[in-house]
């Protein structure tokens, strides 16, 4: 097994290894503080990425229940005219339940 150390930018650290049979690999070679600093900054994305995600889904939420809030109140405003509920009741309903993004 012949090991050649690739020492270029993103790569350091990891090394190719060519088997007997001519295939290769590339196999990452850390020590424990070198793993453990790359663990926690994987670990600090992962959960800045789940925190956003679950507060894009807060304010679409809230955004529904306010479109429900004003599709309730606008007939009673309007006098009795009905129309904008139309649209702003399933539109709020939808945002509400929905688990995809739908916001931008």
């Amino acid at each position: 097994m012949e090991q050649d150390i690739i020492l270029n930018g993103s790569e350091v650290g990891k090394v190719l290894v060519t088997y007997s049979n001519g295939s290769r690999a590339i196999e990452t070679v850390y020590t424990y503080e070198e793993w453990l600093k790359e663990y926690n900054r994987r670990e600090t994305r992962r959960r800045i990425r789940q925190r956003t995600e679950h507060l894009y889904y807060i304010k679409q939420r809230l955004s529904g229940a306010i479109m429900v809030a004003i599709g309730i109140a606008m007939p009673f405003i309007l006098d009795g005219d009905a129309t904008f509920s139309l649209c702003a009741l399933p539109l709020g309903i939808f945002l509400l339940l929905t688990k995809e993004k739908v916001m931008i």
